[in-house]
């Protein structure tokens, strides 16, 4: 997934055009953000210790660049650049209920492609950081924690960070809710690939399709593997693969490796797997 994300950029820049509401990159538009932002700064910086408010960044420096301000009463401003300038932009209320964060928008609000922002965030604290995970995305924030791509140790990452937390040092889980807590492992898990199931296409956005190859593996829920979890292909070496679990038995358990359907290469028996991150391992 992490070569076809690189194609998604290229596909998803040439179709930003075709997507774009207008009314969300006007001078007015723009002037009320900035407005609203110096609204927002003003008053969480008013606030001392709050669980939430702030200034949140994600991305990779290039196609994605999220960020979002957000404050009690004062509300939020959602925006997401990339190499062609400003990709998406939004603004509303804020609400909390239940320890979740509820945005309202002012402009429609697509999680598609280059854009779009989760309705739903979870305010997950881990020492003196402070992350705001999509509710339908906290399984994933877990994969990373236990790959090692989290803590993160620069501002560039999968989830929203309040700027400057990356250089906070941090011990033990990150607060996730109870539900979630079996996610994060003590240590990794290994697996072995012992069979193909299927093999199956479907379309993206771009010229070419996904491939989907359902694997067997020879762990379950003995090993502490969950439905959702991550696993990367640690043999062969060279490869930079990964599988999400689909099924689980007690010893036993289904996953997905998606590629593009152009490679010449797929899952084999006998590929080694681990829930770390071969070169974190190092």
């Amino acid at each position: 997934m992490r070569v076809i994300s690189a194609a998604l950029l290229v596909c998803a820049s040439l179709a930003l055009a075709e997507q774009r509401d207008e009314a969300k990159y006007t001078d007015t538009a723009e002037k009320t953000a900035k407005e609203l932002r110096d609204r927002i700064q003003a008053a969480a910086n008013a606030l001392t210790n709050h669980p939430w408010a702030g200034d949140y960044y994600y991305g990779d420096g290039m196609g994605v660049n999220v960020s979002l301000h957000l404050a009690p009463m004062a509300g939020y401003v959602f925006e997401w650049h990339g190499c062609l300038g400003l990709y998406d932009r939004n603004y509303g209320n804020v609400t909390e209920t239940n320890g979740r964060i509820r945005l309202s928008f002012t402009f429609k609000n697509e999680r598609k492609g280059f854009q779009g922002i989760a309705e739903e965030l979870v305010p997950v604290p881990w020492g003196e950081r402070r992350y705001l995970i999509p509710s339908d995305e906290i399984i994933d924030f877990c994969n990373k924690v236990n790959d090692g791509t989290e803590p993160r140790e620069s501002n560039r990452g999968y989830f929203l960070l309040r700027r400057g937390d990356e250089k906070k040092m941090v011990s033990g889980f990150p607060s996730v809710p109870n539900d979630y807590r079996a996610y994060l492992l003590t240590k990794p898990i290994l697996a072995e690939i012992t069979g193909i199931s299927s093999v199956t296409t479907r379309p993206s956005i771009c010229e070419w399709n996904f491939k989907d190859t359902t694997v067997i593996l020879n762990a379950g829920r003995n090993k502490g593997l969950l439905k959702g979890m991550e696993m990367l292909v640690t043999k062969p070496a060279h490869l930079v693969e990964s599988v999400v679990i689909t099924k689980v038995t007690e010893a036993t358990a289904e996953a997905i490796m998606t590629q593009s359907d152009d490679e010449k290469y797929g899952p084999e028996k006998g590929w080694l797997l681990s829930t770390k991150c071969p070169w974190k391992e190092k």
